[in-house]
């Protein structure tokens, strides 16, 4: 059985090592810009981090719902090859986010 879901395993962790890094840098913003739970207006730069965290956030239970469904009931490495680009995709999302709309 573990060889059969040892990648969708590895590309689970992954995506939640990225929502790790995702809610440590709300947390790096709160302090640079003074912004105490659980407050959540603030200078725009703080708002668009804590924005893209929330976005991510609200789809990651979706992804690792889906991410297990398709490796378990179709391919396992066609499903972690897809979550890997869900998981880069959703990187670039929240990198291009927490830039101001004249950087992006």
């Amino acid at each position: 059985m573990l060889d059969q879901i040892h990648l969708l395993a590895a590309v689970t962790v992954l995506g939640v090592l990225e929502q790790a890094y995702f809610f440590l840098q709300v947390i790096y913003a709160r302090r640079k810009f003074g912004v105490s739970p659980p407050n959540i207006s603030g200078p725009p730069e703080f708002e668009r981090i804590f924005r893209a965290q929330v976005n991510s956030s609200e789809y990651f239970p979706i992804f690792v719902a889906l991410l297990w469904q398709a490796g378990l009931f179709f391919h396992q490495g066609l499903a972690a090859a897809l979550g890997l680009l869900y998981l880069y995709s959703r990187y670039c999302y929240f990198m291009g986010y927490r830039a101001s709309s004249s950087e992006r």
